[in-house]
């Protein structure tokens, strides 16, 4: 599974709805250099940075 995938699918379950995901995946984020989750992936330390954004947001901690 490609990592663009498999941040579909945590975002989907953190956020609850394939709209919010949506949203959150497009837009620029300070934390990922200005530029959006999907555009800021290229490889697993990437990946692993944006999963932990979301593991944070998961728990309760804003990103």
């Amino acid at each position: 599974m490609a990592f663009s995938e498999l941040l579909r699918d945590q975002t989907e379950r953190v956020f609850g709805e394939k709209v919010k995901s949506a949203v959150w995946l497009s837009q620029p984020r300070a934390a990922f250099n200005g530029l959006s989750a999907l555009e800021y992936v290229r490889d697993e330390p990437t990946y692993l940075r944006v999963k932990e954004t979301l593991d944070s947001i998961e728990h309760g901690f804003a990103a």
